[in-house]
């Protein structure tokens, strides 16, 4: 008999709690919607969701909702079908396309923002699954309603929705991607960038960092990393670079690239930012600095590879910190 396991950590019907009598209704699952808008960091958090879910339903056709302007790393390889909502398009073809897709035995809301909210609405489905901040809305619009928690790593939140069925987990956590790989003085990857500016380090800091880095490591390339945006370029680094050889500016990768550089890396140092999300991914070690953004959403406690800077009051952490917690990675 099919276990609902859920006591008090979350919301569900009375009704599916009967249909999760039979252990059909999930692992002969045929049709599977998975609404995930959000951008790269994100995207990288749902790469485990992905694997387990195939782990758990092996023969459904999983379908992946996106937003059109946040496609980039999203993890369409371990799908089957895609759908896009693009916001600027008129409303009728898009309520048409919404409409088209049909009837789902599962639909996971892993957004919760207005838009997911009105796909979850207008799409039907056996079992609808979300985690509201909002408690009220779990009788609105969802069948199983799992608590978010912003003292948790995203990715381990995310496989909530798939213990909820009793299903245990891979750890530490796959996210089907290339894994570090460790090797005697590797490069030191930087990325002194996030998609915001007000969650940017100041740049003088980096400055100071990369230059005390470059003279106590000398004998270890220096790698830092330019972003696609016209806020994430290297210029406020090229004096610098030019009185220290073994700092590398490293123009703006493809996503294959920049894999493949960051599981060669003997850490990656970055603020809250996709390319620290792909580091975790990919197991490499890291060193976040956080501010602006809870730390403990973006930091995997399973694996002890990473590091997070915070003051405890929400200011930009001081160099003598952030120095002192590479110190340890480098020189354990």
């Amino acid at each position: 008999m099919q276990q609902a396991w859920l006591e008090k950590g979350g919301y569900m019907r009375t009704q599916t709690r009967q249909q999760l009598q039979h252990p059909e209704v999930i692992t002969h699952a045929q049709k599977i919607l998975v609404i995930r808008h959000c951008a790269f960091g994100d995207m990288m958090a749902t790469r485990p969701f992905l694997v387990e879910l195939r782990r758990l339903c092996p023969q459904a056709q999983i379908c992946l909702s996106l937003l059109a302007h946040y496609q980039y790393a999203a993890p369409v390889d371990l799908v089957d079908e895609v759908h896009i909502w693009d916001k600027k398009a008129p409303w009728w073809p898009s309520y048409q396309a919404i409409k088209a897709l049909g009837k789902f035995d599962l639909l996971f809301d892993l957004a919760s923002t207005s838009r997911s909210r009105m796909l979850t609405k207008l799409v039907p489905a056996k079992i609808k699954l979300g985690f509201p901040y909002q408690s009220w809305l779990n009788p609105l619009l969802y069948d199983i309603g799992i608590l978010r928690s912003d003292f948790h790593y995203e990715a381990e939140i995310l496989l909530d929705f798939v213990k909820v069925f009793g299903h245990q987990p891979e750890y530490p956590l796959n996210f089907a991607l290339p894994q570090h790989q460790a090797a005697s003085r590797q490069a030191v990857v930087y990325f002194p960038f996030a998609a915001m500016t007000n969650k940017c380090w100041p740049q003088a800091a980096w400055l100071a960092l990369l230059e005390k880095s470059a003279q106590t490591w000398p004998e270890r390339e220096h790698q830092v990393l330019a972003g696609k945006n016209a806020h994430e370029q290297l210029d406020f680094l090229l004096e610098l670079s030019s009185q220290y050889p073994q700092i590398k500016l490293i123009a703006c990768e493809s996503l294959p690239e920049l894999t493949e550089r960051l599981t060669q890396a003997a850490c990656l140092i970055a603020g809250d930012t996709g390319v620290r999300n792909l580091a975790l991914a990919t197991h490499t070690p890291t060193l976040g600095i956080f501010f602006k953004t809870v730390p403990y959403r973006y930091w995997p406690r399973y694996e002890p590879l990473h590091d997070a800077v915070f003051d405890p009051h929400g200011n930009p952490p001081s160099l003598a910190q952030v120095f002192a917690c590479l110190q340890q990675k480098l020189n354990p």
